[in-house]
């Protein structure tokens, strides 16, 4: 296939998608992943750390870190906190457990939502879908029906 032709395909795909309405559907969930990214960070940096900073003797968890160069005094003897290099692991864990929770409560909801597919799915076997078809008449009725036919020609 050519690559204009291909090109032409995945436009004309792309059109087809954005038709459907997924875009409108994919922007919903990306806002509403992004305010519930905003719960889950103030849950983890606002709730836990501070709780784990108290098990852990009133460290602040935020600021466990390995200095690998310490900050140094810029000419008027302010240290410049930028200048400092280090490796914040703290950050990081809270990242982790940020990560962590929101996965967790994915795997919630869409282990909701294919429980109620499973519901439907059991719900739509359960229930006939047609009323079943009647018998097929037997040899003899049908010899009967023709007989009937032929009696009614001759009238």
């Amino acid at each position: 296939m050519p690559a204009p032709e291909k090109a032409k395909g995945f436009m004309g795909e792309f059109k087809a998608f954005i038709a459907r309405g997924n875009v409108m559907d994919m922007a919903v969930g990306v806002i509403i992943g992004g305010a519930f990214g905003k719960i889950s960070t103030s849950l983890v940096n606002d709730i836990i750390m501070p709780l784990i900073s108290m098990l852990t003797g009133g460290i602040d968890f935020s600021n466990w870190k390995i200095v690998l160069k310490q900050a140094v005094a810029g000419a008027d003897g302010v240290i410049d906190a930028s200048t400092e290099v280090a490796v914040r692991y703290g950050t990081f864990l809270a990242t982790i457990l940020d990560f962590l929770i929101i996965a967790f409560a994915v795997f919630l909801m869409i282990k909701t939502i294919n429980g109620f597919h499973d519901k439907m799915k059991k719900q739509e076997e359960e229930a006939p879908a047609e009323p079943p078809a009647p018998p097929e008449p037997s040899a003899e009725e049908k010899l009967l029906t023709e007989i009937r036919d032929l009696l009614k020609e001759q009238k």
